[in-house]
């Protein structure tokens, strides 16, 4: 007769109680078995005001990128230098980023208001925004811990009922780091008139509390989905244009725009498409401006021919600006 080693027995009886009890043999392991480690790039905001410098700006998306990255939630790739926004989109798909981290910042008493979108590459579209007043470096810190939260919940919701063990605390920023983001502390220096505040030991989140809904929406206009019958990648392409266009925030539906922001604009429309011949398209686009009720402020429909992008483009750009045009009239 055979015998069986004692090591292979011992693992025996272990895989035998685990199956009696009931116990849940991957939660031994490491949590990233289960896990999607979603692939970020972060960009630098976008100004609201001339206060706000570029160092300000560049500043930010670092400490952003750092805090992201030193959770370990997500893997952070850098953006690309000088990367403007209507190019955001392109440049996270080459950098083979499953998101990307952009949005809005605009003065505010002796900080910053920012507005964070998350968007995903496969899209276009924002699947997360979040407002929030920053006063000190911590508080800005504590939105990259927030956001990297957000993302690794999200994309790991399939997981959602496998037990993981609890973050570890992610520490504020110390001196140290604080002392690169020189661009960073000039903008609360500048606000306040003083010195810059010092970062706190304590976490960023309990000082400040959490984001305020109906925030004021520094963007003024709110950008819907496109509709219509034109192919989705084009419609699309179209909402990001106006979105580019008008600065304007993302939302997935008006009452979400509204329920956010009562005093947003809201954009969208419909985008036909037809061949032209000789490998062009013709795309046409309904445009509609309206504000959270229903009433419609403007409704304009364009048409461009050319290739399917471009005249897309073009067809969205031109109904938006008979817009702005006819919205700086006196009345």
């Amino acid at each position: 007769m055979v015998r069986a080693e004692p090591s292979r027995v011992r693992r025996l009886l272990v895989v035998l109680l685990a199956a009696s009890f009931g116990l849940p043999l991957l939660a031994a392991g490491p949590s990233s078995i289960l896990t999607n480690k979603p692939v970020v790039m972060v960009f630098p905001f976008t100004p609201n005001g001339s206060s706000i410098d570029r160092e300000a700006v560049a500043s930010l998306a670092v400490l952003l990128a750092q805090q992201m990255a030193n959770t370990g939630k997500v893997s952070v790739v850098p953006a690309p230098p000088g990367t403007d926004r209507p190019a955001y989109l392109e440049a996270a798909r080459k950098g083979a980023a499953d998101y990307y981290v952009a949005g809005f910042i605009s003065p505010l008493g002796n900080g910053a208001s920012l507005v964070e979108q998350v968007v995903s590459t496969s899209t276009g579209i924002v699947v997360f925004s979040h407002s929030a007043q920053i006063n000190t470096v911590a508080d800005a810190a504590s939105e990259g811990v927030d956001l990297a939260d957000w993302l690794g919940i999200y994309s790991n919701r399939a997981f959602a009922d496998v037990g993981t063990p609890p973050p570890a605390p992610t520490a504020a920023p110390t001196a140290g780091n604080e002392a690169n983001l020189s661009g960073l502390t000039k903008l609360f220096h500048k606000r306040s008139g003083g010195a810059a505040p010092a970062a706190s030991a304590a976490p960023a989140s309990a000082a400040r509390g959490t984001a305020v809904a109906a925030a004021p929406n520094p963007a003024e206009y709110t950008v819907l989905p496109v509709g219509g019958s034109a192919d989705a990648s084009l419609r699309t392409a179209a909402a990001q244009v106006l979105a580019e266009r008008a600065h304007g925030l993302r939302a997935e539906s008006g009452a979400a725009a509204c329920s956010a922001h009562p005093d947003t604009k809201l954009v969208t429309g419909t985008l036909a498409t037809k061949a032209a011949g000789f490998g062009t398209t013709r795309a046409t686009f309904a445009l509609k401006v309206s504000v959270c009720g229903g009433v419609t402020l403007w409704s304009q429909s364009t048409s461009e021919r050319g290739k399917p992008t471009q005249a897309t483009e073009k067809a969205v750009s031109d109904a938006l600006a008979g817009y702005f045009t006819a919205a700086k009239r006196p009345s």
